[in-house]
């Protein structure tokens, strides 16, 4: 067995063979989708979208779990949600490579533990991890592990204790995203890059394994408040405007022109900064990291006008917008009740909703 059980409990065996909803919490909103397994693919059973105030998570961290709980309260009255995988974000893991000995797969994860606290500054008892094979030979197996504090955990099970709602696996956003947008017969490498309201997650993912993760702090907010500012309006109606023109809405107006090319001239440097160090870089075995074939660009403002048009015009490697459902359902006589648009918002959480029991 490959994977282990991500961020698994311990219930009782049947609970773990259920089907969850997808549940993805960021700072500002969270979004739930599930999957009906049918004959030729899923479909879109129940989804929707609910905001979060500010403050009640920040950074990724749950500050005000009763508040948090409230609104999972309401969430479970109006949808009826039971089980759910449950995003955690990407900035608050540390992910790094290990080469262990060749080992029985059951002694993987005690090899990770023990070895746990050479690589992040988490103590081993005050973590929770996981772990990908990344390739193996006879002289050694190569993982990738990811790692939050249990605080960081704990603070979503004290939100979620109580609502109805049972989380039966966390999961860290990079992972998810690159279940749902990767094709899942295409082991090659690509790069994510989730363009989320406050912050945007940038990921590595080759043979099916997220690689490396970075997370950078721009995000479709970034651009709001520069319209909002030069134009002196509300930022309510700056995100009307942004919308409806995209990124080229500054082109009468030479100083939002300038401020919006600044914005996502800073997101463009940081994703060609990092396929840069990806391809410089090897392998602890020496071997060269691959090309990265292509950038999946996904999150809810990654579909402005001209955004996709003005990141592909400094990078190497070819941009388009994700396809979220290209492991849910082939389309082919299926119409699904997400658009194209808005599954770009829903990328974690079809990822989540992806997840099969192990």
């Amino acid at each position: 067995m490959k994977r282990s059980k991500y961020y698994q409990f311990s219930p009782p065996p049947l609970f773990l063979q259920m089907p969850a909803v997808g549940l993805d919490i960021s700072d500002a909103a969270m979004r739930f989708v599930e999957l009906i397994e049918k004959r030729k693919g899923f479909i879109i059973g129940r989804f929707g979208e609910h905001q979060i105030p500010r403050g009640i998570i920040e950074s990724g961290e749950v500050k005000k779990p009763a508040e948090l709980r409230k609104i999972l309260n309401d969430l479970k009255k109006a949808h009826n949600l039971e089980f759910v995988s449950v995003s955690l974000p990407e900035e608050k893991a540390y992910l790094y490579d290990l080469k262990l000995p060749v080992m029985k797969y059951n002694n993987i994860r005690g090899a990770i533990e023990l070895a746990l606290e050479e690589h992040v500054p988490i103590r081993a008892d005050e973590a929770v991890f996981d772990y990908d094979i990344v390739k193996e030979d006879d002289q050694a197996i190569y993982v990738t592990v990811a790692a939050v504090t249990s605080l960081l955990v704990d603070g979503y099970l004290e939100a979620f204790s109580g609502s109805g709602i049972t989380p039966v696996a966390f999961e860290v956003e990079a992972h998810s995203i690159a279940r749902s947008v990767i094709p899942s017969s295409n082991k090659n490498t690509f790069m994510t890059v989730d363009f989320g309201k406050t912050r945007t997650g940038i990921a590595i993912v080759s043979n099916g394994v997220v690689q490396f993760t970075s997370t950078i702090p721009v995000g479709g907010g970034s651009i709001t408040d520069v319209v909002a500012k030069n134009l002196k309006i509300s930022y309510e109606e700056a995100e009307k405007i942004k919308h409806e023109k995209g990124i080229s809405l500054g082109d009468k107006n030479e100083n939002l022109s300038l401020a919006l090319m600044t914005t996502v001239s800073i997101l463009r440097d940081e994703i060609n900064k990092h396929q840069t160090y990806w391809q410089g870089h090897t392998y602890d075995s020496g071997e060269k990291h691959p090309t990265i074939e292509k950038i999946y660009l996904c999150g809810g403002d990654s579909n402005l006008a001209g955004f996709v048009t003005y990141l592909a015009s400094g990078l190497s490697s070819p941009v388009e917008l994700a396809n979220a459902m290209i492991n849910v359902n082939t389309l082919d006589e299926y119409i699904p009740e997400i658009s194209f648009n808005d599954s770009l918002r829903y990328a974690t959480a079809l990822g989540l909703a992806l997840r099969r029991p192990l």
